[in-house]
């Protein structure tokens, strides 16, 4: 197996379990389908476990951490919230054009749900996003410290730095589709479509 191999699986997993304790829904069939279609979360592990050539190291880590953040000015704290960015808006997108999809032929209730979601969802991606650049300067924003703190995330699922970029540049997706999902149902949605 190689790395991008074992980070998706940490991913998938990561996002099972967020969206299972956040939810407390242990049928997870809608959201999974989402992920599953590799558009959000496969973005995710392909940005993270292509931050460098030298990727398994520590230097090689850091320095395309750096690199990414750099793109927006923020440097190497700035990175997870960059490499998040484009599979959340892809996941928001993803999730408001098919699972909260407005179709004239629903009842209003249902409607009425599918709009509560669709904006949820989008406050969720957006959210999850400042919050993927949030926990990774939790501890410090030295190199050590943010490096410390994406390990400590990767370890939670058997893997390291990379695993913990990974799972943080996925976790809007995550957030993205609990608050939806739990907007939608909470407006009612699903009941009688």
């Amino acid at each position: 197996m190689n790395f991008e191999d074992i980070t998706n699986k940490a991913v998938e997993k990561g996002v099972e379990t967020g969206v299972e304790k956040t939810l407390g829904v242990k049928d997870l069939k809608t959201v999974k389908a989402v992920v599953e279609t590799g558009a959000a979360a496969g973005a995710a592990v392909s940005a993270a476990t292509g931050l460098s050539v030298a990727a398994t190291s520590g230097a090689g880590i850091t320095s395309g951490l750096a690199a990414a953040g750099g793109v927006v000015g923020g440097g190497m704290a700035a990175a997870p919230a960059v490499l998040a960015a484009g599979p959340a808006y892809a996941g928001a997108k993803i999730m408001n054009e098919t699972l909260f999809k407005d179709q004239p032929d629903l009842s209003a209730e249902e409607r009425e749900a599918r709009a509560a979601a669709r904006t949820a969802t989008n406050i969720g991606a957006a959210a999850g996003v400042a919050g993927a650049g949030a926990v990774t300067v939790a501890a410090g924003a030295s190199g050590a410290a943010i490096m410390s703190t994406l390990a400590g995330i990767g370890g939670v699922v058997g893997g390291g730095a990379i695993a913990g970029t990974a799972i943080v540049a996925a976790a809007p997706v995550a957030a993205a589709a609990a608050i939806g999902y739990g907007i939608y149902k909470l407006f009612g949605g699903g009941k009688g479509k």
